[in-house]
């Protein structure tokens, strides 16, 4: 991982498939817990290629990837510091999808 973002590959989040054996809705936050905790990514740096990062990747950052006005509210509230411990992810306290409330 280290040596492909040396050579400037842009490494973004973004699968809907799930790791083996795991369900689907458990792989982001279980992939990012292994980019801090195994890796020694940044906790910000990986919560930026989930969202800012990833939706710069899809061409779609003028709609999602980040709080601003105009912009898509897709929002999750965790119930802890994902910059100290980035399995609070495992479990948002709040999900909103485009401004609608689903958790």
């Amino acid at each position: 991982m280290a040596q492909l973002r040396e050579a400037g590959v842009e490494l973004v989040f973004g699968s809907d498939e799930g790791s083996p054996g795991e369900p689907a809705r458990h792989a982001t936050w279980m992939d990012a817990d292994l980019w801090v905790r195994v890796l020694g990514f940044d906790p910000m740096w990986v919560l930026q290629r989930m969202t800012s990062g990833a939706a710069a990747a899809m061409g779609v950052d003028g709609e999602t990837g980040s709080v601003a006005a105009g912009k898509y509210a897709d929002v999750i509230a965790v119930g802890g510091d994902p910059l100290r411990h980035i399995d609070v992810l495992r479990d948002p306290k709040l999900v909103m999808r485009h401004g609608r409330r689903f958790k």
